[in-house]
């Protein structure tokens, strides 16, 4: 690595310029790193607006790479641009292409595929060498070639437990002789991605093995409306009369309402779940008045199956009946993605107001369950319901401490102030100096310069991977040092609460010019905070697969429809500036809140998925509710999950800010609407 080009880099990552500032020259002489005294190691608060020069080094990797996303990289080009880049630290990003493009074009090449070898022995304990060698073994694993496929797994670190890479692994080694079958089950139970090829592949290997669980397996299927591969795999592992299956589960609605007491209660198992996907309510009338002779575990699966059904497409009300019938029942072992579905029985509990029920659900959850903050909040909600207050103080007091969502609404209900900052981690100038002279670290902030985030947040995770908390703390001060907010608010994320400091997690840059378009637009600054801190991390030109833009990403056409409604610019708006960005994302947020009539949580979850989805949701209340229960009502996973981010930065911002407000009066009381039309002008983000 060029030593003198790693100093500049350092150098101007410490000293970013200003937009519009003249360019940097291409070296730097080394120099000291700034102790932590001194003023000029920290960026101005109005970090949004750093922009970082480019080297023809980092001009020669960008061309590159829009050459090949293009398909427009000749051999002359390519050489040319690989010789501009001659000790540059993302070079080997350019020689991994060229390993996955040759081999994914010709996936018998064996001396490419040495070579590739080669290189990941070379570049170990590199990102790089991660990604290439992930990428390669899908590569290998979809053409079959699995001596390659093995020789790339091993050396994996972070992506063995990859869906994918796990499956086609563990088919490989089923296939052998070895493996673990019941491992394989719980892969294909809880995935939904069944029809892929590391799925199905896995799907093979197991019933070859054991086609006794074919029943089992072909289950997951029907419940992801798999039903043409669910009758193949029954037809050809289960032993069953192929007729019999075909007739259960071409016409499933018909079959279970004309079967009756002889009916094979496998067969009527499967067709319940088949004809419940799309229509539950039918299948629970033919399942109420069926004679068929089920065990209880066949019951407790389909009214299970029905519940989640319907509270995903329905009423939870009519949900929560059928959750009910199903006893106890969510961990049966047919039962595909257990997790969701008890989210579900709890989430339709409490949308009906049944205490009782959410205690037994909340308790029923999984203990590894991802969302075991919402679980543990509501049993402590329901116990005091139940006027077992002094239980629910002590498990309300347990989450109380932290500053997520959940632990906000916790001090809510039991009227306590939010958690502020912890101490301080001590840390050295020498362990902020390890990660400046960290070569992934060096990568990340080169990747970041050229706005390829999604590749710079991945090269500074790698870094981080088994870090001590002062070397967390020291990699979050060094992001805050040299303007990374993004980077700076994930890193501190990993620090546990005791350690919780605001200028880290939730920092507030360009405080005038936020105040000053809150003030124009009637929107609260710790709410444009809040949007902001969720969208982009304050990433200025970070941008969506699905075209939303900047700061605040908002989609050309909502700017557009927004500019032309409030007046802001020439209608024609550069969603790059910053300025702009906020503005007019500011303004939408007003014209939401307007639309909904102060409620935040429907005017931030239309900001995710637009209006007019709120809106539907809202339409299916039967009565007022709180917002917290409303919140887990979306049908949305990512808006849910986003109403709840925002609402909760919007309130730690608040209480930053000193206009300090409850989570609980964000989320407000959710009614069903009077009826109004109003224009959608499109999603927010």
């Amino acid at each position: 690595m060029n030593t003198r080009f790693c100093c500049s880099l350092l150098l101007a990552a410490l000293f970013p310029f200003q937009a519009g500032a003249a360019s940097a020259p291409a070296l730097m002489p080394p120099a000291a790193i700034p102790s932590a005294s001194s003023s000029i190691l920290f960026p101005t608060r109005d970090f949004l607006f750093q922009s970082f020069p480019l080297t023809s080094q980092d001009e020669a990797f960008l061309a590159y790479r829009k050459a090949r996303t293009g398909k427009t990289l000749t051999p002359e080009l390519s050489q040319s641009l690989m010789a501009e880049m001659q000790g540059y630290p993302l070079a080997s990003y350019i020689e991994s292409w060229s390993y996955y493009d040759g081999i994914s074009a010709d996936p018998e090449d064996p001396v490419l595929a040495a070579e590739a070898l080669e290189f990941l022995r070379a570049h170990s304990g590199e990102y790089v060498a991660e990604r290439l060698g992930t990428d390669l073994a899908r590569v290998a694993a979809k053409n079959g070639n699995m001596d390659f496929f093995r020789l790339l797994y091993e050396p994996l670190q972070w992506n063995k437990t990859e869906p994918d890479i796990a499956a086609w692994h563990l088919a490989l080694e089923i296939e052998k002789g070895g493996g673990s079958v019941p491992e394989a089950v719980r892969l294909l139970r809880n995935t939904g991605k069944l029809m892929t090829p590391a799925f199905s592949s896995l799907t093979a290997a197991v019933l070859s093995r054991s086609p006794g669980l074919a029943w089992q397996v072909a289950s997951f299927y029907i419940q992801h409306q798999y039903f043409q591969e669910a009758r193949r795999l029954l037809k050809e592992y289960s032993g069953e009369d192929p007729s019999s299956i075909d007739a259960a589960l071409s016409r499933p609605s018909d079959w279970i309402q004309g079967a009756d007491s002889s009916a094979d209660p496998k067969l009527f198992t499967a067709a319940c779940l088949a004809a419940g996907y799309g229509n539950p309510a039918g299948c629970a009338a033919a399942l109420d008045s069926s004679g068929v002779q089920l065990s209880p575990g066949d019951r407790n699966l389909i009214w299970n199956f029905l519940g989640y059904r319907t509270a995903v497409s329905s009423t939870v009300s009519t949900a929560s009946q059928y959750f009910e019938k199903a006893g106890d029942g969510s961990s049966d072992p047919r039962l595909s993605q257990p997790d969701i579905v008890a989210g579900w029985r709890l989430k339709a509990a409490l949308g009906t107001g049944n205490w009782k029920e959410v205690e037994r659900a909340a308790e029923a959850m999984p203990l590894n369950s991802e969302l075991k903050d919402g679980p543990v909040y509501w049993l402590g909600r329901a116990k005091t319901a139940l006027g077992e207050k002094e239980e629910g103080k002590e498990i309300l007091l347990g989450l109380s401490r932290s500053h997520t969502y959940y632990g906000k609404l916790a001090c809510d209900a039991l009227g306590l102030p939010y958690p502020g900052d912890g101490r301080e981690h001590a840390f050295s100038e020498s362990d902020v100096k390890q990660w400046m002279q960290n070569p992934s670290i060096i990568r990340a902030v080169l990747l970041r310069r050229l706005g390829l985030y999604s590749m710079a947040s991945r090269e500074w995770n790698w870094a981080l991977r088994g870090a001590s908390e002062k070397q967390l703390a020291a990699a979050a001060d060094y992001a805050r040092r040299i303007g990374l907010a993004d980077r700076m608010i994930n890193t501190a994320g990993k620090l546990p609460d005791q350690y919780f400091r605001s200028e880290l997690s939730f920092p507030t840059p360009s405080e005038k010019l936020i105040a000053g378009i809150a003030s124009e637009t009637g929107v609260p600054e710790a709410w444009i905070y809040g949007i902001t801190r969720q969208e982009s991390r304050f990433m200025v030109s970070v941008a969506s697969g699905a075209g939303a833009r900047g700061l605040m990403q908002l989609l050309p056409s909502t700017a557009r429809w927004t500019a032309k409604r409030y007046g802001v610019g020439d209608g024609n708006p550069d969603l790059s500036d910053p300025v702009t960005n906020m503005k007019l994302g500011a303004w939408y947020l007003h014209y939401l809140d307007e639309r909904f009539g102060g409620q935040k949580a429907l005017a931030t979850a239309g900001y995710n998925a637009g209006p007019g989805r709120p809106a539907s949701w809202r339409q299916r209340l039967l009565g007022p509710v709180e917002g917290a229960v409303f919140t887990e009502l979306i049908p949305f996973s990512e808006t849910r999950n986003y109403v709840k981010a925002v609402l909760a930065n919007t309130a730690e911002y608040a209480r930053i800010l000193g206009k300090p407000v409850r989570l609980t009066d964000l989320l407000g009381t959710i009614a069903p609407p009077e009826q109004a039309a109003v224009k959608d002008p499109g999603s927010g983000s």
